[in-house]
């Protein structure tokens, strides 16, 4: 098998999923990659550099994209999140890496280690705030939540439906694109 970074950042997400950040030494990761020492190093000089590396492959490319001409409405940016964390769970499921140790990566991990990632989530936050008052105050959202709550469970119902999707078996021929749609629209549907 010929090791690249791709390869590389695989490697060591698996072995944290199934280990632990903590629990796993450069010595295993280095190990599990087949290359030596040095070319290992050569790519990740730190454990902290290959997690970083891991958070922005693995999570930090699917966030939505926070141009503003990119999202006009509320709405707009929730189904792009959705769509966008599909496409992870579908990226996560081709690489046979489990939904649930994903899950506990994020909720464990990421807010320790990850404070870009965290940053780009209180982006996203915001965004959707911003996009929540101007359709709440145009009455294409009504609601009698301020536009953060609304922001606020717009994220949660994004996660929620992607713990959900990782807990229940899928039917045949159930989508995570269509099913997270679906249940996005429905949440929207209530707002307008």
């Amino acid at each position: 098998m010929k090791t690249n970074r791709d390869a590389l950042l695989l490697i060591a997400f698996r072995l944290f999923l199934k280990n632990g950040y903590d629990q796993t030494r450069m010595q295993d990761l280095v190990a599990a990659s087949g290359l030596s020492k040095g070319a290992f190093h050569h790519y990740f000089p730190r454990k902290a550099d290959l997690l970083n590396a891991c958070i922005e492959h693995f999570f930090g490319r699917f966030l939505p994209d926070m141009d503003p001409s990119a999202h006009q409405h509320f709405e707009d940016l929730v189904l792009d999140g959705a769509r966008q964390y599909t496409q992870l769970i579908d990226e996560l499921t081709s690489l046979e890496i489990p939904l649930p140790a994903y899950q506990r990566f994020v909720w464990s991990l990421l807010p320790e280690h990850s404070e870009s990632f965290i940053e780009r989530q209180r982006t996203i936050e915001d965004r959707l705030t911003q996009l929540a008052e101007q359709d709440l105050a145009q009455r294409r959202l009504v609601s009698t939540n301020t536009a953060r709550t609304l922001a606020i469970q717009a994220m949660a119902l994004t996660e929620g439906l992607g713990v959900l999707w990782a807990a229940t078996p899928p039917k045949k021929k159930a989508t995570p694109r269509a099913f997270f749609e679906h249940s996005c629209k429905a949440w929207l549907n209530d707002l307008s």
